[in-house]
């Protein structure tokens, strides 16, 4: 156990040393954003900069260039060229998990070998986008990844409030069955129930939450993880949710799931990727930029998220500029 930020206790990943190394890490895994420059250039200095913070504030996993990091709007090449300079920056500090998700098969398969070679622990892939594909078209693209890169465990990435459509769990359920290194679904519903629905398989589909308003209860009911895009700027808020949890503080960790919930509902309405950007820029951390055609937030939007900040005295601890 160690001491947190605001009197939380953190606690390690179970079993981290034991873990399968194809396998995400239980715990939080932080959805880590990228910062650009005014060119739409990957800002190397800020990156570093939060890829340390991210290490030093004890995330149990780094999930890079996903929605949060804006992988979808730079060319594969540019994604390479930032999970490498990622991957050696942390030096084995911390698990990466790359995403990997592209609208073709064949420059999916192309991430997903290059992350490999990398030594990257695990990716994550979306649905192929634009078109809406049916499971067979599916099963076939999530078991070229996994073959293309087949030392490295593989998750889907299910969003399909982004994608336009859901892989679905039976699709899942089948790729964990028959393709031996795929494990799981990182899933970013907020439904608890089709959480259930995964575990309740056999074998057991391996779970991340990708909603903070679900971290909590997706754990009590057994999931393996949760992946967050607000951990980038307040990491040690979601922490406490995992940490209080696995020490058996339930009544602690809903108290923290429920100000977490109160940090999500204060960025809705806003620019979602800029409003974390200016959250890690309000702690001292470099945000950088989004890339186009994603926005920056406004003067008159930054200071709206800033009041709503300003009215939850509960999120003061964890929204304090770093010391």
């Amino acid at each position: 156990m160690a001491e947190g930020r605001g009197g939380t206790t953190v606690a390690a990943a179970p079993g981290a040393a034991g873990d399968d190394p194809r396998r995400a890490p239980a715990g939080i895994v932080c959805s880590l954003v990228t910062p650009f420059g005014a060119r739409g250039e990957l800002d190397r200095a800020a990156y570093g900069e939060l890829l340390d913070l991210q290490a030093d504030r004890g995330v149990h996993g780094l999930f890079l260039l996903g929605t949060a990091g804006e992988g979808l709007l730079m060319a594969a090449e540019e994604r390479m060229d930032a999970l490498a300079f990622a991957v050696e920056r942390l030096g084995g500090r911390v698990p990466v998990l790359a995403h990997c998700g592209a609208a073709d098969t064949r420059t999916a398969c192309a991430l997903a070998r290059h992350a490999a070679s990398l030594g990257v622990r695990a990716e994550a892939s979306v649905a192929p986008h634009f078109f809406a594909y049916r499971p067979p078209e599916l099963l076939a693209h999530f078991r070229a990844i996994a073959e293309a890169a087949p030392g490295m465990g593989h998750y889907v990435y299910e969003n399909p409030e982004r994608v336009g459509y859901s892989v679905g769990v039976a699709t899942v359920v089948r790729l964990v069955r028959e393709v031996e290194n795929v494990f799981g679904v990182k899933d970013t519903g907020d439904s608890v129930g089709r959480i259930g629905e995964y575990l309740a398989q056999e074998p057991t589909v391996e779970v991340y939450a990708g909603n903070n308003a679900v971290v909590l209860p997706a754990l009590v009911v057994g999931a393996r993880g949760a992946v967050s895009a607000i951990a980038s700027a307040c990491p040690e808020l979601v922490l406490s949710v995992y940490g209080s949890w696995r020490a058996g503080r339930l009544d602690e960790a809903a108290r923290r799931q429920r100000t977490l919930t109160r940090l999500q509902a204060a960025l809705a309405g806003l620019p979602y990727l800029a409003a974390i950007k200016h959250l890690c820029r309000r702690r001292g951390m470099p945000g950088g930029r989004c890339r186009a055609p994603q926005p920056d937030l406004s003067d008159d939007e930054a200071r709206e998220l800033d009041r709503r900040l300003d009215a939850l005295p509960e999120l003061r601890p964890f929204i304090e500029p770093l010391g």
